[in-house]
C-alpha cells in the first residue's frame, strides 16, 4: 500500500509538469523565434539533468548494455521529442486544458490497449468492467469538456 501511495504520488507530480512543458517551452520558443530551437534547448536541459544524476550513481552505461535493448525502445526519444514539439506549437494557439484533455485521452486508451495485450514487453493486465468503466467516463468527461470549447471555436 505505502508503494502505491508513493507512485501515485510520485505520478501526479510527473502530470502536473506535462502542461507546463509545453507552456514554458512556448516561452522559450518565442524568445529563440521558433519551437524546434526551443525543444533542443529543453532537451539540452534534461540531458545535463539525467547525466547529472546518473553519472554519480551509476556510471556510464557499457556499449553491450545498450545494445541489448530492444532497438523499438529507441524510439522513445522520438516520441518525447514529437510531444514537446507538438506541445511547443499547440500548446499556446490551442490552450493548454484542450491540448492536455487529447493528450490525455489518447493516453489513457492507448495504455489500456498495451495493458491489455501486454504489448512492448509489458506485463499483460487485461481491462475488467472497472476499468472500463473508468476509460468511458474519463473519456466522456473530455469530450463533454471539448464540445463546450468546440461550440466556442466555431465561427457564427
Amino acid at each position: 500500500m505505502r508503494s502505491y501511495l508513493v507512485f501515485a504520488a510520485w505520478s501526479v507530480l510527473a502530470g502536473i509538469g506535462i502542461p507546463l512543458i509545453g507552456v514554458l517551452n512556448s516561452g522559450i520558443a518565442r524568445s529563440v523565434g521558433n519551437p524546434f530551437a526551443a525543444t533542443a534547448v529543453m532537451f539540452a536541459v534534461a540531458a545535463l539533468v539525467a547525466f547529472g544524476l546518473t553519472l554519480p550513481l551509476y556510471g556510464l552505461p557499457t556499449i553491450a548494455q545498450l545494445g541489448s535493448a530492444p532497438p523499438i525502445s529507441y524510439g522513445a526519444g522520438l516520441l518525447i521529442g514529437l510531444y514537446v514539439l507538438s506541445a511547443t506549437v499547440i500548446i499556446p494557439r490551442f490552450g493548454a486544458a484542450s491540448f492536455i484533455a487529447f493528450i490525455l485521452a489518447a493516453q489513457v486508451l492507448t495504455s489500456a490497449v498495451i495493458d491489455q495485450f501486454g504489448l512492448f514487453g509489458m506485463e499483460r493486465r487485461p481491462i475488467d468492467i472497472t476499468k472500463l468503466a473508468g476509460l468511458v467516463v474519463i473519456v466522456s468527461g473530455i469530450a463533454i469538456m471539448e464540445i463546450g470549447n468546440l461550440t466556442k471555436a466555431v465561427p457564427k
